[in-house]
């Protein structure tokens, strides 16, 4: 058992957390793929960095007593540093992860840049005809860039663009499938599976909604999309069709799959609403519905599922953040509510560290000691 609260009364946060105050509304959060930065989107353009490393990782800082066996975690001593910032403006939303320590943003004049984890900025392509209206990675090295209708898979080390195709109406969303085979493209009406390196069109599934987001399952079957009109839209891949949930309480602004707990999990609602893999409420069957956390009183703003854990992290819009086991009642606080909502959230690869961003310009790193997963 872990002691989370010493003598002097701090809250958890005081002790797994880091926040830095951004001069305005953090609108996404993202790790690169080695966890060694947060890139923070923010609402006036700009970019912010914040390093993940730390000097008093709370790992450092457990304590035990030997005579009661009690396992305390004493306060952070130093202030850790602040935020890197890039010379980029005018950054719109797409942006992804790119190579080990990077990402890829659009900045201004439609073009595409890379920044490194230090702040550090290259362009990758140069203005195009078009803007940029939505961006992935396929893998480490290669790029789905949207603009409008037409997709262009980009080579980043090369600079040159290997496959392209043009779809009915502009791209809005773009994911690719867990074992980098297939991407999804979100338009106006439907959802579109590509292969991932010919960018052949496989199939074309009429969808509705207006979506916000897209997630692939583990195993490639569903992709689940939140909806803006307070709806989940669901694509069974496999017989390319499409069904919504509707009449939820607000907007599902995420939604998840976690491949340890087979389970599918949404916002939305008074609780995390979630159902069971492999089989979701789709047509006239109504699926396994898992109950997480306790129902309340304000409306679940965002999820986020561990990548590597069965559990989730739940933003409110009153600004306060737990972390739920699936299907369980239990919940830890991680961030009391100070008004402002939580704006995104996005965990690390190895589920370590949970990054969030709020509507008043502050960013924060959860790290966790490995005795809170035992």
């Amino acid at each position: 058992m872990i002691e989370t609260k010493p003598p002097q009364a701090l809250s958890l946060f005081d002790l797994i957390g880091r926040e830095w105050m951004l001069e305005d509304s953090v609108t996404r959060v993202a790790f690169n793929a080695n966890a060694s930065a947060v890139a923070c989107f923010l609402q006036n353009g700009t970019l912010a960095l914040l390093p993940v490393a730390d000097a008093e990782h709370p790992e450092k800082r457990i304590r035990m007593d030997f005579e009661t066996g009690r396992t305390t975690i004493r306060p952070r001593e130093n202030p850790f540093p602040p935020e890197i910032r890039t010379d980029l403006r005018g950054i719109g939303g797409a942006g992804c992860r790119l190579g080990d320590q990077g990402f890829a943003v659009t900045g201004e004049g439609a073009s595409l840049w890379q920044v490194t984890a230090r702040g550090q900025t290259v362009r990758i392509a140069g203005e195009g005809p078009d803007p940029v209206t939505a961006l992935c990675s396929v893998d480490r090295a290669h790029l789905c860039v949207a603009r409008g209708e037409r997709l262009g898979l980009l080579d980043v080390e090369n600079r040159a663009e290997q496959a392209a195709c043009h779809l009915s109406a502009p791209v809005e969303h773009l994911a690719v499938s867990p074992d980098g085979a297939m991407l999804a493209a979100r338009t106006a009406a439907r959802v579109t599976i590509l292969d991932a390196r010919t960018l052949d069109i496989r199939s074309e599934i009429p969808a509705d909604g207006l979506v916000t987001t897209l997630a692939w399952s583990p195993d490639g079957r569903w992709i689940a999309a939140g909806c803006e009109d307070k709806a989940l839209l669901l694509v069974d891949v496999t017989r390319n069709q499409a069904d919504r949930i509707v009449d939820f309480p607000g907007p599902v602004a995420s939604v998840g799959f976690n491949a340890k707990a087979g389970a599918l999990v949404a916002s939305g609602a008074f609780r995390v609403v979630g159902w069971r893999l492999p089989e979701l409420p789709f047509g006239t069957h109504e699926g396994a519905p898992i109950l997480t956390g306790r129902p309340g009183l304000t409306l679940v703003d965002r999820v986020a599922s561990n990548p590597e854990r069965d559990t989730c992290a739940v933003g409110y819009a009153n600004g306060l953040v737990t972390m739920c086991p699936l299907g369980q009642r239990d919940e830890l606080m991680l961030c009391e509510g100070r008004g402002a909502p939580v704006a995104a959230m996005d965990w690390s690869r190895d589920g370590m560290h949970l990054a969030l961003g709020f509507t008043d310009g502050r960013a924060a790193i959860v790290s966790f000691p490995k005795a809170m997963f035992k």
